[in-house]
């Protein structure tokens, strides 16, 4: 009885999802194309190199660096908005994962990962 069950919500969720995916092409406007609204940017004017070309790598480390942070970060909000149902166990953990962070910020910091240069 589970697994009929569980199929059935499966092919449920199946099918809201592909709906919900297709929805805009089903009900919305269809899309025109004129002129040079295919292009990049729509500026009007040709591409002149490959869009990922022109990024320095200096651009990429701070992006994987951020986004690195960023989700470390969001993991410390539930904990901080249920700070007053800690015990031990929570304290020990949230000191062990900002200990890391800060950890991994000062290896970063010393191997001049983040220097503008």
């Amino acid at each position: 009885m589970m697994a009929v069950a569980f199929v059935f919500n499966l092919v449920a969720v199946a099918a809201i999802v592909a709906f919900l995916a297709n929805a805009g092409k089903l009900f919305g406007p269809e899309a025109r194309h004129e002129g040079d609204a295919d292009l990049p940017y729509e500026t009007g004017l040709p591409p002149m190199e490959e869009a990922g070309l022109g990024m320095s790598v200096l651009y990429w480390r701070f992006a994987v660096l951020f986004v690195v942070f960023d989700v470390d970060l969001a993991f410390l909000l539930p904990w901080a908005l249920n700070r007053n149902a800690f015990n031990g166990h929570a304290v020990v953990a949230v000191t062990i994962f900002v200990g890391l962070l800060v950890f991994m910020l000062g290896y970063f910091w010393r191997k001049g990962s983040l220097s503008c240069r």
